[in-house]
């Protein structure tokens, strides 16, 4: 009974250890969170503003000859599979997984390339045998614009490079804390017709330099700037699904942690009745003699 009861108080103290790193990790997803969300809401008026330019400004481009709007009809896809680089975010690198897989498995022509980010996706292609095209280690952890410049740098290079017909992000788009959904972002090529709310009607505009130029200097930052949202948008996502896995677990040690107590109590309570069982017992032995 003593070691039943030892035994018990080991593990509710490993509960409670365990329930107090849980509680910190849900606040320091939420933390995180707020960051994520607070970037996303700092890059919105940038995005809005150089759509906004684009649209204006290709009215009076030719976008048909412009490589990044170029439509392909032979070639290989690029699935820009982005994960986690750690766990305990519940079923969130999961569900991006199963859907990259889906993806290759029913791609209708040559099995697509990938770029993996986060490092979820690189050891789940590797250990499938499917070895990334470039993986990107760590950089969720340590998200920033330059890191989403270097990806989008890249991922334009091959797209004008390499022959390839399309680069789709395999992403968890973030809506709000509650909701996230994974998704197929397409990238490249661009859509013919980017969207703007516009309110100046017919008004003509002067530009200097001349529209082209202008516009191919715009167009990589877009493209940048996209890259850098859809990363944050995920890294979002990321850390609601961890702060909702936190406090899930954070709660299932509270149930465990009153269930443990009560047996405790009752073993205890046993144990107490018991040997006071054992001394009316001896007394009532001594007083017979």
């Amino acid at each position: 009974m003593a070691g039943n009861l030892i035994d018990l108080r080991k593990r509710l103290r490993s509960v409670q250890n365990t329930q107090k790193i849980t509680q910190a990790m849900k606040t320091i997803s939420a933390a995180k969170l707020r960051r994520a969300t607070g970037e996303l809401k700092k890059n919105q008026p940038f995005m809005d503003a150089i759509r906004t330019l684009l649209f204006r400004i290709g009215r009076h481009v030719d976008l048909s000859r412009l490589p990044l709007f170029r439509i392909r009809e032979t070639g290989r896809s690029l699935l820009v599979v982005v994960s986690g680089d750690k766990g305990l975010c519940g079923a969130f690198n999961s569900h991006i997984l199963r859907r990259a897989g889906q993806l290759i498995a029913t791609a209708e022509e040559e099995q697509p390339l990938v770029i993996t980010v986060g490092n979820k996706a690189t050891r789940h292609f590797i250990k499938r045998e499917i070895a990334p095209l470039h993986a990107y280690r760590g950089l969720m952890s340590r998200l920033s614009y330059t890191d989403a410049r270097a990806l989008s740098s890249q991922l334009q290079a091959l797209f004008l490079e390499e022959e390839i017909t399309s680069v789709d992000f395999v992403v968890t788009r973030f809506h709000s804390a509650s909701r996230q959904e994974v998704d197929v972002q397409r990238l490249l090529p661009l859509p013919r017709e980017l969207e703007a709310d516009l309110e100046d009607g017919d008004r003509e505009y002067i530009f200097e330099p001349d529209p082209d130029r202008l516009f191919e200097m715009l167009l990589p930052r877009y493209v940048d700037a996209s890259v850098y949202r859809i990363l944050r948008e995920s890294e979002a996502s990321e850390q609601a699904a961890r702060m909702v896995a936190m406090e899930l677990a954070t709660r299932n040690a509270n149930d465990m942690i009153r269930r443990l107590t009560l047996t405790m109590n009752k073993v205890r309570q046993a144990a107490i009745t018991g040997e006071l069982l054992e001394i009316i017992t001896a007394t009532e032995a001594l007083r017979r003699r």
